[in-house]
């Protein structure tokens, strides 16, 4: 990351990175911080969420970027008038006074992504000088910040950032405040409320969409979220010493926007705004199930190999699936397959981006390489260890071909070359393990195909699995594969599917609903402000109010919709209804089906709640015989926790010493 000034005297701090969010919902992997570890200035995670300048509004011109020059005040057109706020709380900046200062006697600074590999750049406009200045307004006011930008990846291996903010001083007074409001035009972006109880750079923030009018952002302090992948610190304003913002990109395109923000105001907590009863409390709906034996009974003999080596499942996560996830140490190992085996495990699912080990998979992809050639030492190690470690064990393994950077998508889906690279990458693996004698050796063809997206159609990912299957059995007519449709492992695709005529495939779903519960407080979704849902839905534990549960003005209507009819959905019954589907499919078809993933985050639930969410989902397998395996090992979605089965999980998951 690059600090660039934002005027001529002011002193350059330190600027530290950020840690990453995993490929399925667990956030703890970290990049490695640069050389300065006394950096101050922070930047954000990368996120899904809609990055600058791709909404539907067309982005601002930015072709010029000294607006000081460009029209003097009475000839831009006219915008607003916004409002000055006025009251207990205090002006941070208004920027009439056309400098780099603030009210509160600070500097603002920006910063880009350039020193972690990215090309991304931030320019403002400059007076006679040459100096940095606000840009013209003629919104009711003559001066705004106006920062102007490009987002491009270039080498970073992230999604790419830039940034701008404020130091405070840190003081106790500045408990009192409850908020923060300003006005502003342009791309989307997060605002950063920075206190110094964070050491990690896991801010706590907010993010605000793109407006191609002027318009005002009114956040509550009580509704900002820490990016997640770093240590949960309790929001303090007493301790508040920045405030910034960040505009990130896409790892895909280049990204040209511009933003102003002006009459930014910190709120007296008297002056923010209260959150108002809109709810009801309901009495819980569960619906009614019904089946017969005959409408779940699978006799065809992968059934029993599925419940006999692939029940009783843990993921490891948060390694060779991640960003950069190419191996490069065993930060899991013997002992970790160890520690789950004398715990009552049975199967481990190993994640991993298999195509990392291609090492001319670009080349290949575009034609200019004949043959696909691999990084076999380092592959090999990976696989041949865990092959070798669960057989010690007794546990049996998945190769799980996890694909973290979303590169099987809309676009390579329809390129016959990416589809025989993956087809190639799983006939070197199945070749490498044919003589194996390990009938508990499976094969799962790719997770969750266009994973980030989920707009790869189940007629395009049918072709690519096919086109894997087939090469596999080239090599390897013994070991069973995995398969699991598009749109993460749906149920509703899976049960409209005729099944593959090879008859050594099983087939597998992943569920984690109700997705309310199981992903509150996770960063990397529409849930990241939600908290203290609980499970099973409880008249006495539910309230009147939503705000109660992290509802806010920011809140996507479809978040908030779902959590009002929890009363429906947040029940063992109601989870039943939709994995009897699948499981009705398997009968009619006489082939199995396992789930794979399931699990609830540890972030903002309670830790009743998540043992009454694993014990149903164990009384569901059990009852409808559904092998099934847990995400994940350690983390958010963890079942050990310091080399130790966390506490109540032997009778919630059947498992223990």
């Amino acid at each position: 990351m690059q600090l660039k000034k934002f005027y001529p005297q002011i002193s350059i701090l330190g600027i530290a990175t950020v840690m990453a969010l995993s490929a399925c919902g667990d956030d703890n992997t970290q990049i490695p911080l640069p050389s300065d570890p006394g950096s101050e200035i922070r930047d954000s995670i990368p996120n899904n969420n809609p990055q600058p300048g791709t909404d539907s509004i067309p982005a601002i011109d930015t072709t010029s970027t000294d607006t000081s020059k460009t029209l003097p005040p009475t000839e831009l057109p006219a915008e607003g008038p916004i409002t000055l706020p006025q009251g207990l709380g205090v002006l941070v900046d208004d920027f009439e006074d056309a400098n780099h200062e603030s009210k509160l006697g600070d500097f603002w600074y920006t910063y880009d992504d350039k020193n972690n590999g990215g090309a991304s750049s931030i320019v403002t406009p400059l007076n006679d000088d040459g100096d940095n200045m606000p840009g013209r307004v003629n919104n009711g006011s003559n001066f705004a910040l106006q920062v102007n930008y490009t987002l491009d990846r270039g080498e970073y291996e992230y999604d790419p950032y830039v940034g701008w903010g404020l130091k405070i001083t840190e003081d106790s007074a500045n408990g009192r405040f409850g908020g923060i409001t300003y006005w502003y035009k342009g791309g989307a972006h997060e605002v950063h409320i920075e206190v110094s109880d964070v050491k990690d750079y896991d801010v706590h923030l907010a993010k605000v969409p793109a407006s191609r009018s002027w318009k005002q952002a009114v956040i509550r302090f009580k509704d900002l979220v820490q990016g997640g992948w770093g240590e949960e610190v309790v929001f303090d304003a007493k301790h508040l010493n920045a405030i910034s913002f960040q505009a990130k990109g896409s790892k895909s395109k280049v990204i040209t926007d511009s933003l102003f923000i002006d009459n930014i105001y910190l709120q007296d907590t008297s002056e923010v705004e209260k959150d108002q009863p809109d709810m009801e409390i309901k009495d819980p709906v569960i619906p009614t199930v019904t089946f017969t034996e005959a409408e779940i009974t699978v006799t065809n003999p992968l059934q029993e190999k599925a419940m006999k080596y692939l029940n009783k499942g843990v993921n490891f996560t948060n390694w060779l699936e991640n960003a950069d996830g190419k191996f490069k140490s065993f930060e899991l190992g013997e002992k970790d397959v160890q520690i789950l085996a004398e715990n009552g495990f049975k199967s481990l699912r190993l994640p991993i981006d298999l195509d990392l080990y291609a090492t001319n998979r670009d080349a290949f992809v575009k034609g200019t390489d004949a043959e696909l050639k691999f990084d076999d030492d380092t592959l090999f190690l990976v696989l041949d260890s865990f092959v070798e470690w669960t057989g010690k064990y007794n546990m049996s393994l998945v190769i799980d071909y996890h694909e973290y950077d979303n590169s099987y998508n809309t676009t390579s889906a329809k390129d016959t070359n990416y589809i025989k690279m993956m087809a190639e990458v799983w006939k070197h693996v199945a070749a490498h393990y044919a003589e194996s004698p390990r009938e508990d050796l499976f094969f799962e063809l790719l997770n969750e195909p266009d994973m980030s997206d989920g707009k790869v159609t189940a007629a395009q990912w049918t072709v690519a699995a096919q086109a894997m299957i087939d090469a596999i059995r080239t090599v390897d007519t013994k070991h069973t594969i995995l398969f699991g449709d598009a749109q993460w492992y749906s149920i509703s695709l899976l049960a409209k599917r005729t099944p593959f005529t090879d008859d050594n495939i099983i087939y597998v779903i992943h569920t984690y609903e109700p997705f309310a519960f199981t992903h509150q407080g996770g960063s990397w979704t529409d849930y990241a402000t939600i908290h203290d849902i609980p499970f099973p839905y409880d008249p006495a534990k539910w309230s009147t109010v939503s705000g109660d549960f992290g509802v806010n003005k920011s809140t996507k209507a479809y978040v908030k919709t779902n959590i009002k009819n929890y009363y429906k959905t947040g029940s063992k019954e109601a989870i039943l209804e939709q994995i009897l589907k699948a499981k009705k499919w398997a009968a009619t078809n006489n082939v199995p089906v396992i789930i794979n993933e399931f699990g609830a985050l540890n972030l903002r639930s309670t830790a009743e709640s998540r043992i009454n969410y694993l014990t149903a989902m164990r009384e569901i397998c059990d009852t409808l015989q559904i092998p099934w395996t847990h995400w994940g090992y350690t983390g958010n979605f963890s079942v050990i926790e310091n080399g130790k089965l966390i506490e109540g999980l032997d009778k919630a998951l059947g498992v223990g010493k």
